[in-house]
């Protein structure tokens, strides 16, 4: 956790402290240093932001100057990943940290993967979202990526500039945006094995699963890609009360569509008229759309995706 921004490390206790240049900042630090408090969330740390070296050469972890390890503007520096992007300090620092990173939220987050695993989130992370602002920060490439938004957050020139309480408000998002990023991979990959566990009791097209939030999409279309026998419906308890239905679509490009609809005339149903026009006592609404339907309960969730199905 970072407890302060500032321009010297004196009389500063924290148990790390990390360094990077003072004035304009830079996606490509920014987001390293977002990496290096989320591999020590654990630990109090401190920003120091300076070019005085005697201040640089105090610290435990210093990037995007100085000349270490994590700094990418030495002369002569070309060091590339396999697929040929030039690393600058995000890439570094994450090259280094990010399955400590990883690590960490899983714990948080209460979840278990293994390290394989991990190892995948980390080159898939780097390839989405990290390798765009290291292409940016070395002029290879200038496109919108996950922390363009960085820039708006240093002062105009129409104010006296406070670059470090900047730095300092930016990096609190940059963190958050950073951790909910690491836990959506967990996620999927957690969710993937469950729904290899799940597609073994599928009942006649209607796959159910535990919770409405849980990102199934894109796994139910592969495995109904390469199966004969397909998931039509996704049943789930709704949080507000009952069960609810999904319809699933033909394909990711088609993802507005359905396999199968919930009947036209259900359109629109509430708990007062679609018992009576669906003949099922416990539904209580249908979506317009026709892909989303809700029951008070599991068996009458399930009733009204066999009769869209007949």
């Amino acid at each position: 956790m970072i407890i302060g921004v500032g321009e010297s490390s004196s009389n500063t206790k924290c148990t790390m402290k990390f360094g990077t240049h003072n004035g304009i900042f830079h996606c490509d630090e920014i987001v390293g240093i977002a990496i290096l408090e989320i591999a020590y969330m654990n630990t109090d740390v401190y920003v120091v932001r300076t070019r005085k070296l005697d201040e640089l050469n105090k610290l435990d972890i210093v990037i995007d100057i100085g000349g270490g390890i994590f700094d990418h503007h030495q002369p002569g520096f070309n060091v590339c990943r396999p697929t040929g992007e030039k690393y600058a300090s995000a890439g570094l620092v994450w090259r280094a940290f990010a399955e400590e990173a990883i690590r960490n939220i899983m714990t948080k987050e209460c979840m278990s993967i293994n390290e394989t695993e991990i190892k995948l989130i980390k080159e898939q992370i780097d390839k989405e979202v990290i390798i765009p602002v290291d292409m940016e920060d070395n002029g290879e490439k200038v496109s919108n990526h996950t922390f363009s938004f960085i820039p708006k957050y240093l002062p105009s020139w129409l104010e006296i500039p406070d670059y470090n309480n900047a730095f300092s408000r930016v990096q609190a998002i940059v963190v958050n945006i950073l951790k909910a990023t690491i836990k959506d991979k967990i996620v999927q990959v957690v969710t993937k094995k469950e729904l290899q566990k799940r597609y073994d009791s599928i009942n006649n097209g209607i796959l159910e699963i535990p919770a409405q939030t849980m990102p199934w999409l894109e796994d139910v279309v592969s495995f109904n890609e390469s199966h004969d026998y397909r998931v039509k419906f996704i049943i789930f308890p709704y949080p507000a009360g009952g069960w609810a239905a999904q319809s699933v679509p033909p394909s990711l490009a088609r993802k507005f569509e359905q396999l199968v609809s919930f009947p036209k005339e259900w359109a629109g149903g509430n708990e007062e008229t679609l018992p009576i026009i669906s003949g099922i006592v416990d539904a209580t609404f249908c979506h317009n759309g026709l892909f989303f339907a809700r029951a008070k309960c599991k068996e009458a969730i399930i009733e009204m995706c066999r009769i869209a199905m007949n």
